[in-house]
């Protein structure tokens, strides 16, 4: 089975592809056993993203600075906000989890005649201390939230009037949201040190993004960020929970996939172009991470398994 990977850019930001550019909401469901190790890995972007559960259980990580994570355990029915340019990965806990999200681009809210709305309720969040929320169907200041996500998820595109029902319930949410947000009193402040390592270590991830085919040393990586030696495994260990090397193997493995999985180019030639030095090398740190060879890799295919998902009432849509 071929494995997915969240597609960034050398800046570790994921562009999102609205499917109508005319109407720019990104509905997608994530189904984990489709990514290696059930793990979509860190990432970013420009974009607000919501979240739900649908079936299992998923970790997700939401980074609130160079070296603090908020993390929580998501079960079925519970959510997640994620705000505007904030570094997130999840892992899902138990196989076959699948999680619905939906996407805006951050100047949703700026079109006209919805200029002062951006103004006035959009902007108080992107500049509020929170990198994002996690929404745990128990809490019943969450429950209107969710239940918005929710019918997200219910919408049909066939549906008569559908733009119109995304539209309500994007402008409920954010109204929801805006109110739960300005009624956190207890938001915690990243500090202009922590900024700065943050920035630290998007030079680094940013730096190997762009290299990792090259070869790539510890001393490059800290001359890129203008760090000591130490500040960079810490930077790593603290946010990403590997070291560089390790980190950078990942990338590369995870690049090779893709090469794999999406082009015709032979094996010896993504061996090389992902950063390995030989064939042998390449194949059996290949084997360890995927369970089978490139070349099995490529031959095999696939999709998880359709499995049943959380539906409740509350997701069908129409009001």
């Amino acid at each position: 089975m071929g494995y997915k990977a969240v597609i960034t850019n050398k800046y570790l930001m994921e562009e999102i592809e609205y499917q109508d550019k005319a109407f720019p909401i990104f509905l997608c469901e994530d189904y984990f056993d489709e990514y290696l190790n059930g793990e979509v890995e860190y990432h970013w972007h420009n974009d607000f993203e919501f979240g739900i559960v649908l079936k299992g259980e998923v970790k997700y990580f939401i980074h609130q600075g160079a070296a603090d994570q908020e993390c929580e355990i998501l079960k079925v029915g519970d959510g997640v906000f994620v705000n505007s340019k904030s570094l997130h990965r999840m892992v899902q806990t138990e196989p076959g989890s699948v999680l619905f999200n939906f996407v805006l681009p951050s100047d949703f809210f700026v079109f006209l005649p919805l200029g002062e709305v951006h103004q006035k309720s959009v902007l108080p969040v992107i500049q509020s201390p929170a990198a994002g929320l996690f929404l745990k169907k128990e809490e019943e200041e969450h429950q209107p939230l969710l239940e918005c996500i929710a019918k997200m998820h219910g919408l049909s595109r066939e549906n008569p009037g559908y733009e119109l029902q995304c539209i309500e319930l994007i402008c409920r949410l954010w109204r929801k949201l805006l109110k739960l947000i300005a009624s956190m009193k207890e938001l915690p402040s990243i500090s202009r040190a922590e900024r700065l390592q943050e920035q630290r270590l998007r030079t680094m991830l940013s730096y190997i993004h762009a290299h990792y085919s090259e070869n790539l040393s510890i001393d490059s990586l800290i001359q890129a960020a203008n760090i000591s030696r130490s500040e960079c495994f810490r930077c790593f260990r603290a946010v990403i929970g590997k070291t560089p090397s390790e980190y950078l193997c990942q990338y590369r493995l995870s690049q090779a996939a893709y090469f794999l999985t999406y082009t015709d180019r032979t094996l010896s030639d993504i061996c090389y172009s992902c950063g390995f030095k030989n064939m042998s090398y390449f194949g059996k740190l290949f084997r360890e991470s995927w369970g089978m060879s490139p070349g099995q890799y490529r031959k095999t295919g696939g999709r998880a398994e359709e499995t049943t998902i959380w539906q409740e009432s509350m997701c069908v849509a129409g009001e």
